[in-house]
């Protein structure tokens, strides 16, 4: 997908969408448990580690995007994982790029 958020959008479907009409679009890839999950501590913006609340099975390579905590979504990282530190399985601490 090329484009950011405020590209111009197509009718109905916006400008960052994937979609299939009157088909079946069967996408395949490594799922991941979980997609998603909680900052076990609180992350300053353009921290360089943050700590997770649960174990997560992420790659070092792969990208993340962490969400704000207001209502702006502008305040989102998207950041690449360089370690994981899993000395403590249920609360790995993952170091960003």
């Amino acid at each position: 997908m090329h484009s950011n958020k405020e590209s111009p959008e197509i009718p109905i479907y916006g400008n960052k969408v994937i979609a299939v009409r009157h088909g079946v679009l069967d996408i395949h890839g490594v799922p991941r448990v979980p997609t998603w999950t909680e900052l076990d501590t609180t992350a300053m913006p353009g921290s360089d580690k943050i700590t997770l609340h649960t174990s997560v099975d992420w790659q070092v390579g792969e990208t993340i995007v962490i969400a704000p905590s207001s209502y702006d979504n502008d305040e989102a990282e998207e950041r690449s994982i360089l370690s994981i530190d899993r000395t403590n399985p249920n609360k790995p601490i993952i170091t960003l790029n």
